[in-house]
């Protein structure tokens, strides 16, 4: 089930449209709900901050996505700290909101690529620790290649483009990638790779 808490009726109606055949689908229509007992571990909850702001927002426990009108580093960084899991503009294109969701319902994290790409730079740059030395055995050199430029926090399109294929080579790459290392997003595999 997704629960949807806005103020905003247009944003309402269209997450209504978008995930009421599929997962089911309700409004809640006041702040006090967002701690809900019906909100369960399984269901996936929206908070459009326009609405709510980061102090009114209770202690997260089960997959939540953050709606926001400009996003910023440091806002999704607390977020995420706070149990926030996915995080981006309220004003997002229809296919990246179901992206994201998707991604919640697989336990997946989901940041705007440009703040994906900023939080992967600065991650600090170890050695890779013996026992994920695996890991990129399992790699042909292209995903390898891929991984290595994902870890240095450069986009799709920024990959695509040293590597001088097409994104969805890239994309391509990194579902293999994914699947061979066990890593279910870029942030993880970016985590364990430095």
């Amino acid at each position: 089930m997704i629960f949807i808490y806005s103020n905003d009726q247009p944003l309402v109606n269209l997450c209504m449209d978008l995930f009421k055949r599929k997962y089911g689908a309700t409004h809640l229509s006041s702040k006090n709900k967002l701690s809900s007992p019906d909100i369960g571990e399984n269901d996936i909850l929206i908070v459009d901050f326009k609405s709510c702001n980061e102090k009114e927002l209770p202690p997260i426990t089960y997959p939540c996505m953050a709606l926001v009108s400009i996003p910023q580093n440091d806002q999704a960084l607390r977020l995420l700290r706070r149990g926030i899991r996915a995080y981006g503009n309220r004003h997002m294109h229809e296919g990246n909101l179901v992206q994201a969701v998707t991604a919640l319902e697989a336990g997946q994290i989901w940041l705007p690529p440009a703040i994906l790409s900023q939080m992967i730079s600065v991650l600090p740059q170890t050695r890779i620790p013996e026992q994920e030395k695996p890991l990129l055995k399992e790699l042909t050199s292209r995903e390898a290649e891929v991984a290595e430029w994902l870890v240095k926090g450069l986009s799709n399109k920024e990959i695509g483009e040293k590597m001088f294929v097409s994104i969805r080579t890239v994309k391509a790459h990194l579902t293999s990638v994914f699947k061979k290392t066990g890593c279910r997003d870029r942030l993880e595999l970016a985590m364990r790779l430095k």
